[in-house]
């Protein structure tokens, strides 16, 4: 009777609301890669808007990362929470109080790890930051999961923080350039502390936000992110636009919102909804490769060997790590 009343509940929540796009096992690979891209073009539009407001002596940012990602939370909120109404219907937010609790909670996290994305980006470029944050956070959890649960570690772990550890050294004592000597210790510390922001988003929201949809989940966290950052952000204030070209940045703000965000969360959801999560994470290799050819043709961040050596190794630990989970849920069937 339990299970009988936990399947109706199950199937309560699964009615709520209806699939974004409903696409076929080949359709939905292709969109799960698709997001992949999205979500690789990030860090090199972030790095562009803090370009376009350099200080007055011609140096650095007048830009404030935190300021840049409150406006980009603030933007990405209201755009989920429409975008999510549309696509998935009337049942869209009909959550109870824990679940609205717990996606705005959430958003002190994503606003963290998104503030030491953009510091990361700042300081040691966007192919190294974006290696290392996403690279790094599922083996990072698998580590942590074994030592918390007691387990003993099998090849799979061993290998994959092996892997994870030498990339992470390569980049660590190769990876700096010219145009990032002076701050490139500061930006991997920001990265690793990303990748530990974004591993915790992971594991919240796998433990605690069973029954709630990833784009209600950004529209909530993206409303929380935004509430934390708001008065903070407007002490900061604005820099100066004098001699700017507002359009630009206003199409890269709504870039980030619309497209890397609720357009990508969207093909995400319905990708991994018509293969499997095993594809979704496989899909989410083509984010570092597309933020290292974007910041070398856009930004100049023309990656060394020794990068791209530290890059592949990091990616490899990912697999490694994503063929171990897919494991582990096969032998739970």
């Amino acid at each position: 009777m339990a299970a009988a009343a936990k399947k109706s509940k199950s199937t309560g929540r699964a009615s709520r609301i209806r699939e974004p796009f409903p696409l076929s096992p080949l359709a939905g690979l292709g969109a799960v890669i698709a997001t992949g891209i999205l979500w690789g073009t990030i860090g090199v539009v972030t790095g562009q808007l803090k370009a376009a407001f350099p200080n007055a002596d011609g140096t650095g940012s007048a830009l404030s990362s935190l300021v840049l990602v409150a406006i980009r939370l603030g933007i990405t909120a209201p755009a989920a929470a429409i975008t999510a109404r549309l696509l998935l219907g009337k049942g869209a937010f009909r959550l109870g109080r824990r679940a609205i609790a717990l996606g705005l909670g959430l958003g002190l996290v994503q606003a963290f790890f998104q503030y030491a994305y953009v510091e990361a980006v700042t300081n040691a470029g966007v192919g190294i930051a974006t290696a290392i944050e996403l690279c790094l956070a599922p083996v990072f959890v698998a580590a942590v999961s074994v030592v918390l649960l007691r387990e003993r570690p099998d090849r799979f772990v061993i290998g994959a923080i092996a892997f994870a550890a030498a990339g992470t050294l390569v980049l660590a004592l190769n990876g700096t350039s010219p145009k990032f000597a002076a701050t490139f210790d500061v930006g991997i510390a920001w990265s690793l502390a990303c990748m530990v922001g974004y591993a915790s988003y992971i594991v919240l929201v796998r433990r605690l936000a069973v029954g709630i949809h990833p784009l209600e989940l950004v529209a909530l966290a993206s409303a929380g992110g935004f509430a934390v950052l708001a008065l903070p952000a407007s002490q900061i204030g604005l820099p100066s636009l004098t001699g700017v070209n507002i359009i630009v940045p206003a199409v890269q703000f709504a870039y980030l919102a619309l497209i890397a965000t609720c357009l990508a969360y969207a093909l995400f959801v319905s990708g991994v909804r018509a293969t499997s999560a095993t594809t979704g994470s496989l899909g989410a290799l083509a984010m570092p490769p597309t933020a290292t050819v974007l910041a070398a043709i856009l930004l100049g961040q023309v990656p060394t060997l020794e990068v791209l050596a530290g890059q592949i190794l990091l990616m490899v630990a990912m697999a490694v790590t994503i063929i171990r989970t897919a494991r582990q849920g096969q032998r739970a069937r």
